[in-house]
This record gives C-alpha cells, sequence and structure tokens, in this order.
C-alpha cells in the first residue's frame, strides 16, 4: 500500500496536481510515518509555495535530504541563520 500511495503522489506532481500531490502524501504520512515520506510530503509543499508547512513538519529532521529542503523553505520564508545552522550541524564531521 505504501508504495501505491508513494506511486500516486509522484504522478500527480508529475501532471502539477499539487493539492492532490499533497493530500495523497499526507495520507501517506498518516499510514506509514518516516521520515523519507516526510521529505516528500515536504517536496510537495515547497512546489506549491507552502514552504511554511514545510518547514514546520521539517524541523528537527536529520536525514541530509530533510536538512536541505528544510533550509530551503527557511531560505524562502528569509530564516537565513536557521537555513545555514540546518546545513552546517555542529555535529556532523566535514569531509575536507
Amino acid at each position: 500500500m505504501e508504495a501505491i500511495l508513494t506511486q500516486s503522489v509522484l504522478n500527480s506532481l508529475r501532471h502539477f496536481m499539487y493539492r492532490n500531490a499533497i493530500f495523497m502524501c499526507e495520507r501517506l504520512c498518516a499510514e506509514f510515518p518516516s521520515e523519507t515520506n516526510l521529505q516528500l510530503l515536504a517536496s510537495c509543499y515547497l512546489q506549491n509555495n507552502q514552504s511554511h508547512s514545510a518547514y514546520y513538519i521539517l524541523k528537527g529532521t536529520r536525514m541530509a535530504e530533510c536538512r536541505y529542503l528544510f533550509a530551503l523553505s527557511c531560505f524562502q520564508m528569509d530564516l537565513l541563520k536557521e537555513a545555514e545552522a540546518a546545513l552546517c550541524p555542529p555535529n556532523e564531521s566535514s569531509a575536507e
């Protein structure tokens, strides 16, 4: 069932049906809570110009992809210091 919902969300995004994608992805996150599904929901919100919604669901996530989307939502809301902090967490070792 999770794969079917995910595919439905992706199809909706492909056809620019953002409200439908958000609805389906909210159902996906309710039934199968995971950070990966939250990332997909945040992508839906961002594509529908709902940065504030993406911000609230991604706050405190750990995956690098989620932190990137969180930083993007912060940037769109002009929260630049918070965006920088999300991209450069102090507890992550640098690969230099």
